[in-house]
């Protein structure tokens, strides 16, 4: 078998996480087996350690990656809002609690796709470590959008509105089916608005 050029063996480790990425985004981080992932990458199960040491690695380059998508979200709504911040907040208040977002894990925040599955992990391991990089770049950059408070407390305000706005994703989706998983959405839409 012939053996692949450096430029394929990139392109194929970036289906290998992007594909990782999405699926431990929707189907939970146990919920996916190293063959799977190989396989939704058009990859055999053989290739994986010629990328990777092991699933920790993968998941945690898909955690990283996952964080680093949704920084492009975040810049496209500041950007088209640019000239006012209060309308980019509402703006990324509305999209984050749509049932769009809430029936879309695949492809929406990590934080409220995976964090369930992140507390079961090592403290001091690298999937824990990878996935608090990513979070707290988000909050960094969600702090000037969403917070309307000054230096040392827009931090802290930022961070009590991501956690709302998780929050509500997260039981929204564990709640789904039943009307109160849109009563969620709207609650927290609605006390973020009215602040």
């Amino acid at each position: 078998m012939p053996r692949v050029s450096r430029k394929e063996a990139a392109q194929h480790r970036k289906d290998v996480v992007d594909a990782a990425s999405r699926l431990f985004l929707e189907y939970g981080i146990d919920g996916v087996s190293v063959p799977a992932v190989m396989a939704e990458a058009g990859l055999t199960h053989g290739g994986f350690y010629g990328h990777f040491r092991s699933k920790e690695a993968l998941v945690a380059e898909a955690c990283a990656q996952a964080f680093d998508e949704r920084r492009n979200i975040y810049d496209g709504i500041q950007e088209r809002n640019a000239s006012d911040r209060k309308s980019a907040r509402a703006d990324f208040i509305k999209r984050y609690t749509t049932k769009g977002h809430r029936d879309a894990m695949g492809v929406g925040c990590p934080a409220a796709a995976i964090s369930g599955d992140i507390a079961r992990e090592n403290p001091k391991g690298q999937i824990r470590a990878a996935f608090t990089t990513g979070f707290n770049a988000m909050v960094d950059r969600l702090t000037p959008l969403l917070s309307r408070k000054r230096k040392a407390a827009a931090r802290e305000d930022a961070l009590a509105q991501i956690a709302m706005l998780v929050g509500a994703v997260v039981l929204s989706r564990s709640t789904k089916g039943h009307p109160v998983s849109e009563e969620i959405l709207q609650s927290v839409r609605s006390a973020l608005l009215t602040e």
